[in-house]
């Protein structure tokens, strides 16, 4: 595979006009970004890569407006044209947050690739290899990617890290669509596309936190509070959330809920400047959750523990799903996962329809194993040990 790439990085509007009337002319293009957030909330764009079949190119974000970038952004927007990322999601919040905007239709070939055998979260490095033949040399990723001017062996690693997405696509598409799975690694890819991903989310994260047991409803109410205040701030001051209180200093504070300012100041956890200039605001909080009636206040999540002998069947049939993902080729977790197992077996699901009404496994699990699971569920099935290895019999009745 020959692709002529572009050594010049494209910093003008001209440049990104004409290279986005070339893009528009393709049915599919590879993307990827580079950015930096070690030091802010919000990821910073330092590099855009871009992919056809025949040739890369590199634009340079740091020197453009999100206007003379317009030509492109619309292309990454183009329902025309399906844009082929690697593990995408953080691909997908740059743009969300720097932009407003996420690429799709997308294909993210992690996904693919699990609905392919090649296992869950897969590097590309490695799915290069595996998938292509490819040895892709890593070891960038403590980068500073905002420098000027790039290095030149920085500036081969960006093209060689976009060039062969579109090669790697076609491979796994044609594995999907010989399984009858190209619409579900669509489907999975689209997830990615969801904006609420990349806005704040105080309820989500508090009922996340909130299942160590700590906090009882009022806490809860005031870690949602507190979480929300988090996140105003970090976004104001774009810088990460530890800078200003980390998970476990809001859990701490919403179970205390200091009164006022005497007895936050002798909190632990909170740095001594971040005291001074929110204190105010975070009792605030406090004080809104503490208004809330009793009646309105948010059940606390219970995580369902099993016991001791359903631990055992979860485990058994996790090992069986394994083997049936295996040879299958795709991840068991697209089949169903152990916090599915228990309802499954507590509520003594008898038929496929019922594992898929219940949500348990999604209609596509459903359809590869689920006459499978339910025979091993009532006992039709065993696992044994022949020659090291581990197999499926059927069981009589």
């Amino acid at each position: 595979m020959r692709i002529k790439a572009h050594p010049k990085l494209l910093t003008t509007a001209e440049e990104v006009t004409s290279l986005a009337s070339e893009l528009v002319k393709h049915d599919m293009i590879a993307l990827d970004t580079e950015f930096l957030r070690e030091s802010t909330f919000f990821p910073v764009v330092a590099l855009i890569q871009i992919a056809t079949d025949e040739e890369s190119w590199l634009v340079d974000p740091l020197a453009l407006s999100p206007e003379a970038l317009k030509p492109l952004l619309d292309v990454f927007e183009n329902p025309k044209i399906l844009k082929v990322l690697h593990a995408a999601q953080a691909d997908q919040e740059c743009l969300y947050t720097s932009y407003g905007f996420v690429a799709k239709p997308s294909l993210d070939t992690a996904c693919a690739a699990s609905l392919c055998g090649y296992g869950d979260n897969i590097g590309l490095a490695k799915l290069l290899k595996e998938g292509l033949g490819v040895q892709l040399q890593k070891g960038h990723a403590r980068t500073d990617w905002t420098i000027r001017p790039i290095q030149e062996q920085l500036l081969r690693y960006a093209h060689l890290d976009v060039q062969y997405l579109l090669p790697l696509a076609r491979k796994l598409l044609e594995h999907l669509e010989k399984h009858d799975r190209r619409g579900w690694a669509l489907e999975l890819s689209a997830r990615l596309e969801n904006k609420k991903l990349y806005e704040p989310n105080p309820e989500g994260l508090a009922h996340k936190l909130s299942k160590s047991g700590k906090l009882d409803r009022r806490g809860l109410a005031t870690l949602i509070e507190l979480i929300r205040w988090r996140e105003q701030r970090v976004r104001s001051l774009d810088v990460p959330r530890r800078r200003v209180a980390d998970d476990d200093v809001l859990v701490a504070l919403a179970n205390v809920r200091p009164k006022d300012m005497q007895h936050l100041s002798a909190f632990r956890g909170l740095n001594s400047g971040e005291l001074k200039r929110s204190g105010e605001a975070i009792l605030a909080a406090i004080r809104t959750a503490a208004q809330i009636p009793e009646k309105d206040l948010p059940i606390v999540p219970t995580a369902e523990l099993p016991e001791p002998h359903e631990a055992r069947v979860i485990e058994l049939v996790q090992c069986f799903v394994k083997l049936l993902s295996d040879e299958l080729e795709i991840s068991p977790r697209h089949l169903i996962t152990g916090d599915d197992i228990l309802p499954m077996l507590r509520k003594k699901l008898a038929t496929v329809e019922a594992l898929v009404a219940a949500d348990v496994m999604t209609a596509g699990a459903a359809k590869l194993i689920g006459e499978e699971l339910l025979a091993i569920m009532s006992g039709k099935r065993g696992l044994s040990v022949k020659n090291g290895r581990v197999c499926v019999s059927s069981v009589g009745a």
